[in-house]
């Protein structure tokens, strides 16, 4: 069974700030080529998650997570994202969708968080 991940960003209308979601994407399928891995944007990038199923579909996956990069929970998290993929499983029901959980208060963003603090400071100095 082929499977596929989706890495959801919100989308920018800064093509940069697509660009850097894009960068994840291809970091993760480079260190991982047993997964096909697709970038999709909620809103203002291109491909938007419809679009990327149908890519992740033509490659023939029967499996796709969606990852959305967001930090909190928020209406995306809790209504929008769901709601799509709701859409989906209804245009695409031979494929197993799932979504993964939002960054959140994850350990992992603390350390990163932690990360950050000490490379301004140490700029400072």
């Amino acid at each position: 069974m082929g499977k596929g991940v989706i890495i959801l960003g919100h989308g920018s209308r800064r093509e940069e700030a697509n660009q850097e979601i894009k960068q994840m994407t291809d970091m993760l399928q480079t260190d991982d080529q047993g997964i096909i891995y697709q970038v999709a944007f909620l809103a203002f990038g291109q491909p938007d998650l419809p679009e990327a199923a149908g890519i992740l579909k033509h490659r023939g996956v029967e499996a796709i997570t969606v990852v959305p990069v967001f930090l909190v929970t928020g209406n995306h998290i809790m209504q929008d994202i769901p709601e799509e993929i709701a859409a989906l499983k209804l245009h695409y029901p031979d494929i197993e969708f799932t979504m993964a959980r939002h960054f959140g208060p994850d350990p992992g963003i603390v350390n990163i968080i932690k990360d950050r603090i000490k490379e301004a400071n140490q700029s400072i100095t």
